[in-house]
């Protein structure tokens, strides 16, 4: 992950602040600098928790950034997560595990969202179609009833899904690299707070 997609991961509540002094090494090794920047680096995870959000805080304001709201910081994982769900496909099904926990029951996104009917999993953040895979390969480890390609064997099945889970993966993070290029400035100095 980079120094965005970490502060986006804290901002979801995934990191914590004793996670801080690694999100500022991940900045410098990308040539992002303020002077806090260095210091917070300096740090560890054992040091005052005060003084990690001092400096943290510190950090942000001497680069320009503020904190993404939940929704943005999902767009940002979401984006990080399908992309490496695309080029590793093997891995597939656990990072899928990865979004389902670190993001999607991360938040109470009908909430979060105002959002009034939800008829499907991941409908919320534009996942429903991955979900359908995702339940599927979820039953086939489980050994339950699989509902679809059931003239195929079992293996080809699992395997259908996985094709078809990293094709709707690809379409959604289409989706999310149109709306961060038409909102980069939005993503880039974020709008909101975690």
């Amino acid at each position: 992950m980079n120094f965005i997609e970490k502060i986006a991961n804290y901002c979801l509540g995934n990191l914590q602040r004793n996670h801080f002094p690694e999100i500022a090494m991940t900045a410098l090794n990308e040539g992002i600098e303020s002077e806090s920047l260095y210091i917070l680096a300096g740090m560890n995870d054992m040091d005052n928790t005060f003084e990690l959000q001092q400096y943290f805080d510190n950090c942000l304001n001497e680069l320009g950034l503020t904190l993404p709201d939940k929704y943005t910081s999902a767009q940002l994982l979401l984006n990080y997560y399908l992309n490496k769900m695309i080029i590793e496909p093997d891995t597939a099904y656990k990072t899928m595990s990865i979004i389902d926990n670190q993001i999607t029951k991360q938040v109470d996104w009908e909430k979060e969202l105002e959002l009034t009917d939800k008829k499907y999993v991941g409908e919320e953040l534009g996942l429903e179609k991955i979900y359908t895979w995702y339940r599927e390969l979820q039953d086939f480890e489980d050994g339950s009833m699989l509902l679809y390609f059931n003239e195929l064997p079992r293996q080809e099945q699992k395997e259908k899904f996985e094709i078809y889970m990293i094709e709707e993966a690809k379409n959604v993070k289409d989706k999310i690299d149109k709306e961060i290029t038409t909102h980069n400035n939005k993503y880039r100095s974020f709008g909101g707070s975690c």
